[in-house]
């Protein structure tokens, strides 16, 4: 099979060729920041692709889809590989223009538009913070007069807390609407607005393959730690992620990462959940190897659906001088 890989992850994490193993062509376009600056540590990480390029301006330049395109031509990519949230958008783009199959467009849009999310999870029945969209300055001020302060007001695209705010009273209100002046255009802007819910946070992790979930586990998203098996929120905050993938038009291939807040109250609310790799090792196996070995059979030996061991970062202050 021949594949085309969009890469921004340092490729020395993510070893392509030996994930998806023989007998396949893996053609790579990268980002120049994630490939060593050494020539001899470069070409290490790099042997076993069919092709590569480099890129110096990676992120957002679409003269990456134009030498896709240029590359697919000479190679006639079977599938296009682009695990990066950053880059889902991208690749479907890339995919319906190549013919090749995969995550759509409309697919990729019901993870990466926060708004079209919660709104087929809303119709779900998947527990949510009420929200709305925000395109004028009319729809914020209406929303704040139905739920009130404090309103979390976010960027529908784009993801972690990049252009995240809390507006705790009317007096933040106009900064706000200063630093958004798309918000007084007809075309809008592209906000949503959610209530604020003090919480504790946790999020879930995990590949599907096959259109099933091959391995999950969930975490206090505070330190990353992962939960016990026994601990009973465990199968609640994965049986919470499970059904939002049922809701949304989840490939049958992924990593997914599920964002969840549990309230004073002990309620579960779904933040939200994406379809993109993360960087992330569950019991020494990184969800994205799984994913990649999954795609042409050529995984490692069996898993269990919850890992055997526990483990997560640690963060340690610095030590004060003085």
């Amino acid at each position: 099979m021949r594949f085309l890989v969009l890469n921004r992850t340092p490729v020395a994490q993510y070893r392509y060729p030996e994930f998806l193993g023989e007998g396949h062509d893996v053609v790579l376009i990268t980002d120049a920041a994630a490939v060593p600056a050494d020539a001899d540590e470069r070409a290490a990480v790099l042997r076993g692709y069919a092709h590569v390029e480099v890129v110096e301006e990676f992120h957002a330049n679409p003269a990456v889809e134009l030498m896709a395109l240029r590359l697919h031509e000479k190679w006639a990519f079977e599938r296009l590989l682009a695990l990066s949230e950053s880059d889902l958008s991208r690749g479907a783009r890339l995919r319906a223009a190549m013919g090749v199959p995969g995550h759509s467009a409309a697919g990729v849009d019901a993870f990466r538009d926060k708004y079209a999310m919660k709104s087929a999870l809303w119709e779900a029945g998947v527990p949510l913070l009420p929200f709305a969209a925000v395109r004028h300055a009319t729809d914020l001020a209406d929303f704040i007069a139905g739920h009130g302060y404090p309103v979390v007001v976010k960027p529908r695209r784009g993801g972690g807390p990049e252009g995240v705010e809390v507006l705790h009273s009317p007096d933040d209100l106009p900064a706000f609407l200063a630093r958004h002046p798309e918000a007084g255009t007809d075309d809008g802007a592209l906000l949503l607005a959610e209530t604020h819910l003090e919480h504790e946070a946790f999020q879930v992790d995990g590949v599907l393959a096959d259109g099933e979930i091959r391995l999950v586990w969930p975490s206090a998203a505070a330190g990353a730690a992962p939960l016990e098996p026994q601990d009973p929120l465990s199968d609640e905050l994965c049986a919470l992620a499970a059904a939002a993938l049922r809701a949304l038009p989840a490939p049958r291939d992924c990593v997914f990462h599920a964002e969840v807040f549990r309230g004073g109250d002990g309620a579960l609310v779904l933040n939200g959940i994406s379809a993109g790799a993360r960087d992330d090792a569950v019991s020494g196996l990184r969800l994205a190897e799984l994913h990649l070995r999954s795609l042409t059979g050529n995984s490692p030996a069996p898993v269990s659906a919850r890992p055997r061991r526990t483990a997560g970062p640690a963060l340690l202050p610095a030590r004060p001088y003085w």
